[in-house]
């Protein structure tokens, strides 16, 4: 069994990422690292706590892995088999995460590609982490630390917090994240060579991105217009007949196949 929770809780809503800097939305640590707990018979080191890199898109291969499944060779996992970090306390196979590239975000207005050396517009909302070092790019988002409240219900203006105005004209920051998990020392210009390192980074990854679909708002997608829910809403035009309940279950039936070898401790079926 696996846990995870979601990423970075939101102080305005009850939730708190203390001692963590940011919240929620944001690329500060309060706003994308989360925790979790794996609980198995399988562990072979109990009770240890973990703190290599492990991404979302690693579960996927690891639980793959533990069912003594197969994935074609042909296909690019963005994942890692992550399991003997996680049970032995090895090395994680994974060296960095890209956090996010947001081409489509309100580009901070002091970015630009001479602030990214040529090689990044740092107007650009970014975000990576390679081995210990954290790059942040363009606005990252809401920057303070953020204690627990004692008195929430007397809103955010009365809130004891740390805040922290951003340099006019800073576009980039450079973390030391095993050093300095809170954000608090800026490294960026006591190391340039591995800004650019990581600015490179981004440009690869960049490069290997689909292009954003972003379409229009659609009026049909108002609540109002939904039995007052957010909820799928588009129809198709043309009315089709609807299948019998009976083709439909035997149609299910046939595309329900075992997509992995499979132990009895762990079984995966997927609907196609």
């Amino acid at each position: 069994m696996e846990n995870l929770q979601n990423n970075g809780g939101q102080p305005t809503a009850g939730g708190s990422n203390w001692p963590l800097r940011g919240s929620k939305g944001t690329y500060w640590e309060g706003g994308i690292r989360a925790v979790g707990f794996v609980h198995s018979p399988l562990l072979k080191n109990k009770g240890s706590v973990c703190k290599e890199l492990v991404h979302i898109t690693d579960w996927y291969p690891t639980l793959i892995s533990l069912a003594e499944g197969q994935i074609d060779e042909s296909i690019q996992l963005d994942g890692y088999d992550v399991w003997e970090t996680i049970s032995e306390g090895l090395r994680s196979p994974r060296v960095d995460i890209l956090h996010n590239i947001d081409p489509i975000y309100t580009k901070a207005k002091n970015g630009s590609w001479a602030a990214g050396y040529g090689i990044w517009n740092t107007a650009i909302q970014s975000a990576i982490r390679v081995q210990h070092w954290k790059l942040l790019t363009g606005n990252p988002g809401y920057s303070d630390w953020v204690p627990p409240q004692s008195f929430s219900n007397l809103g955010p203006n009365r809130w004891h917090n740390e805040r922290i105005t951003l340099s006019t004209g800073k576009s980039v920051w450079l973390f030391n994240i095993t050093a300095d998990p809170y954000e608090r020392v800026d490294l960026s210009s006591r190391y340039p060579g591995i800004v650019k390192q990581l600015l490179r980074r981004l440009s690869q990854f960049n490069k290997t991105a689909v292009p954003v679909r972003y379409p229009p708002k659609d009026p049909r997608s108002n609540p109002r217009l939904n039995g007052g829910v957010w909820g799928p809403w588009y129809k198709e035009e043309s009315k089709q007949k609807k299948p019998s309940k009976k083709k439909a279950e035997k149609k299910q039936r046939k595309n329900t196949v075992p997509l992995l070898y499979v132990t009895p401790t762990l079984w995966f079926t997927f609907q196609l």
